[in-house]
């Protein structure tokens, strides 16, 4: 009995500390590969980044405007003071990541390049990406300013940005579950719920982005505050950037800089889903039907992974078209009119005036800078002109080309169009493999149909058209 207690007590041991040592080798071999990425990219990485949760969590606790807020809610509500305390440290707790450069460079990156690269072609050019940052002052605030149209954007922008620098992102209450919150916290974004009331929650979040971009980190939101329901932009949301602002009560000589980035794609994923509700929400499925999608789910999803996975094994697999990210002209917070006195003001007045310079950003920054992708450009030479042949749609995509290029306005065009170049030289085919491409998605979604050169749109789809032609149709806006 004592020999089969001491062998299950060595194994046991043994075990133990052979985890420990592979544990360990494991982690030694994710941080020195993401710290090789960073040095060979020369990624710069801001202190920032690094700050420990549990330090962030206790200069929150300790924050004198929160603790202001604390005793004003016991004054209005009675509610005990230890109460309030826990609340937001509990706020604290949601809000706050803790950033992992192994986890952000080595789990991140592979699960977002193989996401990304199977569903599209990435246009990015790394050009845009430092002519932008070589406008911003060395010791300024940097804030990504971005349009929201799909749940992928997060991760279209981590793998695009990848090699150039690391943001955290204010991501919505949706990814509050596991594993998603578990991995977005290591890729360093923090939470913001949508539509909350409690004032104390505002005082913590407001207080954190605060100190994260106080200390040099640098920060992206998506300005709509939500993923457009119809294609085009939807009005701006000012409570991020107002708390971004007032950090200057804190530091009034401290530069803030917005940089606008426009992203666009050939095909959102959740279109449909999007467009179901446009008019509104839609009403919440009985509990009989969400069984029945979760079945439908259960049975289609393992079905669709074992075809794509046949698919790739075959090369047979096709990818949606292009997701796009472009940048634009910065602007410095003191630039804009009244901005250097924007943290001065006070309620009604600071709302106005933070709302004129959200609206600004997102309609004429971000706006200049969302990219035209092919089918986004068919989508509105077919709203335009009522002739459904190929040489009338190409000869009106070419001149919608023209018109936004005169605009300095993006065209987002893939390694195909570099081999066509390569191969014909300069001359107009441009305008046929942009209808050839957007043709080519659009009939694998069965939205429209070649007939022998004139496209016939399948009935009811209109709306999916009329969606991706609004992501570009203020580019011929008169301004």
């Amino acid at each position: 009995m004592a020999s089969t207690v001491a062998w299950v007590v060595g194994s046991l041991a043994a075990y133990e500390v052979a985890r420990f040592f592979v544990l360990r080798r494991v982690r030694v071999w994710w941080r020195r590969g993401a710290s090789e990425f960073v040095r060979h990219h020369r990624v710069q990485l801001e202190s920032a980044r690094f700050i420990d949760q549990v330090w962030m969590r206790e200069r929150l606790a300790q924050d004198r405007r929160i603790e202001e807020k604390v005793l004003e809610v016991h004054g209005e509500t009675g509610e005990a003071i230890p109460v309030l305390r826990a609340r937001v440290d509990a706020y604290a707790e949601e809000i706050a990541p803790f950033f992992s450069m192994s986890a952000y460079y080595r789990i991140g990156a592979a699960i977002a390049r193989r996401l990304v690269s199977f569903a599209y072609e990435l246009v990015l050019d790394p050009n845009e990406f430092h002519a932008q940052a070589a406008k911003v002052p060395e010791d300024a605030i940097k804030v990504y300013v971005i349009n929201h149209r799909s749940n992928g954007d997060p991760v279209l922008l981590a793998y695009g940005l990848l090699r150039k620098t690391a943001l955290s992102y204010a991501v919505g209450e949706w990814a509050l579950v596991w594993p998603l919150h578990f991995l977005f916290r290591l890729f360093g974004s923090y939470f913001v719920r949508r539509g909350e009331k409690d004032p104390l929650y505002h005082a913590v979040l407001e207080r954190f982005v605060q100190l994260l971009a106080g200390h040099g980190g640098v920060t992206g939101f998506f300005i709509e505050g939500g993923l457009s329901r119809d294609g085009a932009l939807r009005p701006a949301k000012a409570g991020l950037l107002t708390y971004l602002i007032n950090l200057r009560q804190d530091q009034p000589d401290r530069e803030i800089v917005f940089l606008p980035v426009g992203l666009n794609y050939d095909r959102v994923l959740e279109d449909r889903t999007l467009l179901r509700e446009r008019n509104g929400p839609v009403p919440k499925p009985s509990l009989g039907w969400r069984l029945i999608t979760l079945g439908a789910i259960a049975f289609w999803v393992p079905m669709l992974i074992a075809a794509n996975v046949v698919k790739v094994a075959t090369r047979s697999h096709r990818k949606f078209g292009y997701a796009a990210v472009s940048f634009g002209e910065p602007l410095a917070l003191t630039d804009w009119q009244g901005g250097g006195e924007l943290h001065t003001l006070d309620g009604h007045a600071q709302r106005e005036a933070v709302e004129a310079l959200a609206e600004h950003l997102l309609h004429d920054r971000i706006g200049a800078c969302v990219p035209a992708t092919p089918v986004p450009l068919l989508c509105l030479a077919l709203e335009r002109i009522e002739a459904r042949d190929l040489p009338a749609l190409q000869s009106e995509v070419r001149d919608l080309m023209a018109t936004l290029r005169a605009k300095g306005r993006p065209i987002a065009l893939g390694e195909v169009f570099d081999e066509w170049e390569r191969r014909l030289g300069p001359g107009e085919w441009e305008e046929e493999l942009v209808v050839r491409l957007a043709v080519e998605a659009l009939a694998r979604r069965r939205v429209l149909r070649n007939e022998g050169g004139r496209l016939r749109v399948t009935p009811g789809e209109e709306v999916v058209l009329g969606y991706y032609a609004a992501s570009i149709r203020h580019h011929l806006e008169e301004t």
